[in-house]
């Protein structure tokens, strides 16, 4: 009889293990790591949790931006080409109109430019302050932005 509870407990040991075993295997098998999940898994849920995110900002804030350049390109007066002659004397120069409390400019002489362009007439002076320093120039043709940048590049 004595051999009969040995391996009772054996039995009962075993099956404790059995028990204990079991568990651990359950324990053991988790969810797959990030490394063994396959990339279109997890390109997938990038994807949706992108997509899940509240109103993102970066878009608006590019259209504001791009609204800012634009509205500053438009009120922004832009330089001209102009083609002015004296005594047959022909030149041309970049002329930018100016801001408020910014002189007009040609960017090609150190002569300060008066303009008056709807009399297609353009006075260029040597001293702001003394009219009599002024010469009087005829415009011949007056181009737009793209001639002037073309000339500001190439001269």
């Amino acid at each position: 009889m004595s051999n009969n509870p040995n391996k009772q407990k054996k039995q009962k040991k075993q099956a404790l293990l059995g028990q204990v075993q079991g568990k651990h295997q359950a324990r053991i098998k988790r969810a797959p790591q990030p490394s063994q999940v396959p990339l279109e898994q997890v390109a997938a849920q990038t994807a949706t949790a992108i997509e899940q995110q509240p109103g993102s900002k970066k878009p608006l804030g590019k259209w504001i931006t791009l609204a800012i350049i634009t509205m500053l390109i438009l009120i922004f007066p832009k330089p001209k080409l102009i083609t002015y002659e004296k005594l047959g004397l022909v030149s041309q120069s970049v002329y930018w109109d100016g801001l408020p409390g910014i002189d007009p400019i040609l960017f090609d002489s150190h002569l300060h430019p008066r303009p008056a362009l709807e009399r297609n007439t353009l006075y260029l002076c040597a001293d702001q302050t003394n009219p009599d320093s002024c010469q009087r120039y005829q415009i011949l043709e007056q181009a737009g932005f793209i001639s002037a940048l073309k000339k500001l590049i190439l001269d």
